[in-house]
Order: C-alpha cells, then structure tokens, then sequence
C-alpha cells in the first residue's frame, strides 16, 4: 500500500524526513538490485539498542558479521532446495484453501480475516518442509515463539535508554 502511494505521489523514487532521520525511498527493480548487493557501501538504519540484544540475526547485522552469517544460511534457499520443498507448500495452500471455501460456502459470501490463516499457513509451509510434520503436531511450540516476540516488541518499544534518542 505504501509503496503504490508513494509511487502515485512522488514518482518512483523519492527522500523524506522521518522525525530527525532521512529515509530513501527506491521503488526502481534496478537500483534495488544495485543497494541489495552492494550491502557493504549502504547502512542499515540504526535500532534500538535492546531490540540488538534480543534479536541479534541477519537482518540487525552489518558487514562481515552479515556476510558469515549470509554464506551458513545461503544454500538453504538454493534453488533446487525451493523446488523440492513445492510439493510441502502446495499441500500448505490446498489446506488453506479447503477450510476457507468450506467456510465460505457453509454460509455464502462473508468478509474473512484472513491473517490467522495466514499466520497457519506460514508455520505450516515452516513445519513440513524443515521438520518434516505439519503445523497441529508444532503449534506449541509456534505458539510459545509468537508469545516470545510479543513480549520481546513490548520491551523494545516500552524501555527507554538514555542517549538512543
């Protein structure tokens, strides 16, 4: 949504101030090619401090610490391991799909929150393809890591450290 807005409103790419940070917008495939793989000449946006302690994975890393981390987890979206693992994402979507046409035509045409189906099918696609069941025989333990990120975005939004700001 943001990204058709500002495509309509300000063209394909564009610059704003966010409070006393400057953010850069680029909406171009092909100067989106260019930041993605030149990771190491363009910055991150500085995060909370505690939300570094919390959360310390690939997305929160810069420079080589980014890139060892980049090369363990690479082949693991090697193209021929994404092949194999459609026959586990296609049975995750008919799933999906099966309970929300059941829904749909038990009672006609409705408005359906689709986000907790959503959220299922993600853990679903999750569960079969990395450890070999489904969703049902995991939720514990999804449902365990779903109250962990809650509390742990309660703590980064409620602390206030001094000198972040």
């Amino acid at each position: 949504m943001l990204f058709n807005l500002l495509k309509g409103f300000v063209g394909k790419n564009s610059f704003m101030w966010l409070g006393p940070r400057p953010r850069v917008n680029i909406m171009d495939p092909e100067l989106v090619k260019e930041v993605l793989s030149n990771h190491f000449h363009y910055k991150k946006p500085q995060t909370n401090p505690l939300a570094m302690l919390l959360a310390s994975g690939l997305l929160n890393l810069e420079g080589e610490q980014w890139a060892k981390r980049r090369k363990i987890i690479n082949p693991a979206f090697h193209m021929e391991k994404l092949k194999d693992m459609l026959p586990a994402f296609d049975l995750s979507c008919s799933e999906m799909i099966s309970k929300l046409v059941k829904m749909v035509s038990a009672e006609g045409s409705r408005e359906v929150d689709v986000w907790p189906y959503l959220q299922t099918l993600t853990s679903d696609a999750i569960s079969r393809t990395a450890f070999g069941s489904n969703y049902e025989e995991g939720r514990r333990i999804f449902q365990l890591q779903r109250e962990q990120m809650e509390h742990t975005i309660k703590a980064v939004t409620s602390v206030y450290i001094p000198g972040w700001r």
